[in-house]
Parts: C-alpha cells; sequence; structure tokens
C-alpha cells in the first residue's frame, strides 16, 4: 500500500470500528477500584494546559488549549480556552471553554472532565477527557467521548510565562501530524529566539509523505498568549511556505504547539534546549512509523552513547501485532553521531529496524528523532537519559498511557486506541482499573504480572485488561517507556510514577512530557491485507 494512503498519527474511526468495540485482547468489565490513593477534587487546583492528538469522524483529531480548575468539591471549571482542528472542519482557534464545565477526581487518581466548549460563532459543544493524576501538577489524558478519541498530558502552569523568558535558551521541537488526503507529516527542529520572539537561528528537517527535506534553516516567530488565550507561532522555509501555530505554554521550557492554518492538522512540542551537546550514557527509547511496505510498526529499546558513537543498541519490534525481541531475542544495533550545528546532530545506525539516518535534537523533552533517510518508513520517537539501576518498584501507584493502532479488525480495518490507567504494584503482580476508547469506550479491571530485567528493561503480562502485554524500559524511579506485545496492536506509551497527592511531581517537567510522541497509523481502507512477516526483516 502506496504511503499516500497512511497518517501519522491516529487512524479514521469507521462505521466498522465503531461496530466492532474493544480490541487488543481484553474485555470490558464492571472493574473492581484499587484498595489506596488520596487523591480528591482539591488536587486539580489551578490552570492547567493539555494536548490531545487522536482520531474522530472525520479522520485525524488534535486539540490544545488551556483550563482554569477549581480545586474546589464542585469540581467546577471556571473558565478556558481550546483550539480544535480535523480535515472536516479546519482549525476553530481559541474556543471558549465554558464555566458550566466540570471536572471529577476518585481517590486513586483517575478524573474525567466535561468540558463545553463555544467555537467563536458557533454552538456549544462538549468533549469529554479521561485522565489519571500522577501528582496535582501532571496528568495522562485521553479523550472519551462517542465523537473521538486521543491521547496527550495535561500540566499545571506554575506561573504565566512572559515573551521574555523564551530568549533566556534555545529550544527544540517535535510536530506530527497529516494534510486533507492523509499524506503524513513530521518536522523537528531547533531554534533561538530574540526578546521579541524572532527565530534567529534556527534550523528544521521536514518530512511529508516520506520525502525528506533535511538541514533547512528556519525562520519565523514564537509568542506567548495572556491568561488562557493561546499565543502564536510561525515557522517559515518549510517546503509549504509559512506554516502558523497556536502556542499553549506550560512553562517556559515547555510549550505546546497546534497548526491553525489549514494546511495539515500537526501538533507537537517545544521544549528548551539549555545544552547542545548529545546526551551520553545509556539511553532508553520508543519509535514509531511504517516499515517498506507500509505496515505500521512501533520499537523500543536501548542504547549506549559517548558521544560520538552509539553501542549495545537492543531494540525489540512490534510490526502490527508480529512482536520480535524481548529478554532472550532483542535485535542489536551499533551507529555513530555527527554534530551539524544548531543543536542538530545526524544519528546513523546500522542492523536498526525501521530506518537508518535521523536527525536528533537533544532538549529538555528528551532526544526527539525524525527519520531522514528517504526510505519512507516516516519512523520519528525519542530518547531519554537512563539512570543507573532505573527499574519499577513495590508497592507503588503508577499512571499509564498506551496509545497506537488497534488490529485485531485485520484484514478489513484498523483503528486507533487510546488506554489511560492507574495500577498498583506488588513485587510481581499489577493491579489497577484500565479506561479504554478503542472503538468505544469503557473501562476494565487491569491485573497481571511483572519482572524487571537486565538495563531496566522488563515486561508484563495482562490477564485482564485493554492490551495483553508489554515491554517497557525504565528512564529512572519515575517514569518507563513501554510498547505493546499485544499480537492485536501496534502502540506505545508510558508509565509514571504516582506521587503523593499533596506535592508537586518531581517529575512533572519536559522530561516526563515526551508522550505525544509520533504515531503512524492506517486510514481504514477496505480490502487491506496484513502481511504475514515482517517487511524489514529482510534487514536483519
Amino acid at each position: 500500500m502506496s504511503l499516500r494512503n497512511r497518517l501519522v498519527l491516529p487512524v479514521i474511526l469507521s462505521a466498522l470500528a465503531v461496530l466492532a468495540g474493544c480490541g487488543g485482547g481484553g474485555s470490558i468489565s464492571n472493574p473492581t477500584p484499587p484498595p489506596s490513593g488520596g487523591f480528591t477534587n482539591s488536587n486539580f487546583n489551578g490552570t492547567y494546559t493539555f494536548s490531545i492528538a487522536g482520531a474522530n469522524g472525520n479522520g485525524i483529531f488534535a486539540m490544545a488549549g488551556t483550563l482554569v480548575a477549581c480545586g474546589c468539591s464542585s469540581g467546577t471549571i471556571a473558565s478556558g480556552t481550546v483550539d480544535l482542528n480535523d480535515p472536516a472542519n479546519g482549525a476553530i482557534v481559541a474556543a471558549t471553554i465554558g464555566n458550566n464545565s466540570v471536572y471529577s477526581i476518585t481517590t486513586d487518581g483517575r478524573g474525567t472532565a466535561q468540558l463545553f466548549i463555544t467555537p467563536i460563532g458557533g454552538s456549544q459543544t462538549e468533549i469529554d477527557l479521561d485522565f489519571v493524576l500522577t501528582s496535582s501538577s501532571h496528568g495522562l489524558v485521553i479523550r472519551f467521548d462517542g465523537n473521538g478519541t486521543g491521547s496527550g498530558t495535561i500540566d499545571l502552569q506554575p506561573s504565566a510565562v512572559a515573551q521574555s523568558d523564551l530568549s533566556v535558551t534555545p529550544y527544540a521541537y517535535s510536530l506530527s501530524g497529516s494534510d486533507g488526503s492523509q499524506d503524513a507529516v513530521n518536522a523537528v527542529g531547533a531554534m533561538t529566539l530574540n526578546s521579541s520572539g524572532t527565530i534567529s537561528p534556527g534550523i528544521q528537517d521536514f518530512s511529508f509523505n516520506g520525502a525528506v527535506s533535511a538541514q533547512a534553516s528556519l525562520s519565523g516567530s514564537v509568542t506567548v498568549g495572556s491568561g488562557t488565550g493561546p499565543g502564536s507561532a510561525t515557522l517559515g522555509n518549510t517546503p509549504f511556505g509559512s506554516l502558523t501555530f497556536s502556542v499553549y505554554a506550560v512553562d517556559s521550557n515547555h510549550l505546546k504547539l497546534i497548526e491553525n492554518d489549514g494546511v495539515f492538522t500537526m501538533i507537537g512540542d517545544l521544549f528548551s534546549q539549555p545544552s547542545t551537546s548529545f546526551p551520553t550514557g545509556n539511553l532508553v527509547f520508543t519509535m514509531s512509523g511504517l516499515d517498506t511496505s507500509g505496515l505500521v510498526f512501533v520499537t523500543g529499546g536501548s542504547m549506549t552513547s559517548d558521544g560520538t558513537t552509539i553501542s549495545n543498541g537492543s531494540e525489540d519490534v512490534n510490526d502490527e501485532g508480529i512482536v520480535d525481541g524481548g529478554t532472550s531475542n532483542p535485535f542489536a544495533f551499533t551507529g555513530f553521531i555527527t554534530p551539524l550545528g544548531t543543536g542538530r546532530y545526524e544519528l546513523d545506525l546500522t542492523n536498526y529496524q525501521g530506518g537508518s539516518s535521523f536527525a536528533a535534537y537533544p532538549s529538555t523533552g528528551g532526544l526527539l528523532m525524525m527519520e531522514i533517510d528517504n526510505l519512507g518508513n516516516l519512523a520519528a520517537g525519542s530518547a531519554l537519559t537512563q539512570q543507573a539501576g532505573a527499574t519499577l518498584a513495590a508497592s507503588q501507584g503508577y499512571g499509564l498511557s498506551l496509545f497506537g493502532e488497534d488490529d485485531s479488525q485485520l484484514p478489513f480495518s484498523a483503528f486507533e486506541l487510546d488506554d489511560v490507567a492507574e495500577f498498583k504494584t506488588t513485587s510481581t503482580a499489577m493491579t489497577g482499573i484500565m479506561d479504554i476508547n478503542d472503538g468505544g469506550q469503557g473501562s476494565s479491571n487491569l491485573r497481571g504480572t511483572y519482572s524487571n530485567g537486565s538495563g531496566g528493561f522488563g515486561f508484563a503480562t495482562f490477564t485482564d485488561g485493554g492490551f495483553g502485554g508489554m515491554f517497557y524500559y525504565a528512564v529512572d524511579g519515575s517514569t518507563a517507556l513501554l510498547i505493546s506485545t499485544d499480537p492485536t496492536q501496534s502502540a506505545l506509551g508510558s508509565i509514571e510514577i504516582q506521587s503523593t497527592p499533596t506535592s508537586d511531581a518531581h517529575f512533572a517537567t519536559a522530561k516526563a512530557q515526551v508522550l505525544p510522541m509520533h504515531r503512524v497509523l492506517p486510514k481504514f481502507r477496505p480490502g487491506t491485507k496484513r502481511k504475514g512477516t515482517v517487511a524489514f526483516k529482510k534487514n536483519r
């Protein structure tokens, strides 16, 4: 199948997908709440910035905005502003979140919010969110209504961001999405801003429908808004001219961008780049893309960097549910690192499954990577520096986010899935609740066993929940990246420890925000045939 019939991020929710209900190895049930927790409505208090990317009936869907939560028993959302974007309706900029919007937080940190949104000149529309708080400052969120789905993050604004704050350090960014014909687009880059927000200098890599424009100059500007209103950004000198975005700030180290000009539906993140040095030590990563036959794949693993070379590369692969890797059979790869100035590196890998050359930009959001070798894999993702001895801990509460493609209805269709969960650990077991938007909304018990291996690698197998199992890669004592090992899914996500509800999350920084990762998923297409082997196995 040609790349032209694929899109980055979510799939179209076809009629078959909605009728099919939930796939992925789990069933909707009447879940039993976890036994402990100390969250209440008071732990959702202040101004929060959020973004979600997914799918609705029109295809790709993205939203980003800011809301003000009361932190009170009534669960009132006093005000807010949001941008919405999909191919049919185009960009709706700075729509109002009404003061009739409400939220509710359960004791385990799971929450729901009903946002009543009034576009300029239009009628009020309800969009529901479902999330799990890992602290009062940070949460993992999915859209949770019958009109669409998607995944993202929600973060407390510690204080208002001034324009002058943006000229202190350079920035790196990562964006992804598609056009109205569902052609995939990815972009990464770096920039320095002057006191008025003008980009000088900047550099970018742009990929559209598999064609790459690498190491091009970047012009434009980035400005912040006031109150809950968005700022604006212009990224110039792309292959499609200047693209414009709304900007919603978390803090001066992290801003969320959503395109508003109708050229593409793109969304992503802008992170500070206080150092332009390539990270050294052990790195863990997840990526997604298309293999050489146009099939969706996700990868995860680890590698060691000395700033010049990559060694000890270990990669696991899920290619539309065909899983390779794990404890006994990971793919080994090596590589070298070339500095090219302006905060940009080229990462050239040997025996890596799903690409050979990547543009790489270090940032407080991790190492932001995008394939630039024109092999057509459309792969992109991120890597985080791993702390020694990182592992999942026993007797802890965690939030979990999983997003990707449900392959359970292949060869007839494939569609977006988005799950968010809270679970507790013992020394060997995980027990909690997963909320699922996978062609239908519901909740399920999440029950399974897990095992920590060496080098931060681990795996879990679930007997109940939204997916059959996962490989995970611990970053530190707070965070792990994951890919699904379910044979009916191609999905990735993250696990984040829950801090005490009354404290700010010690990891509610850009490090934990590399969750709107690039996702490459197919449009529903009748008669699509699944391949019986992984197309890039020939490169092993």
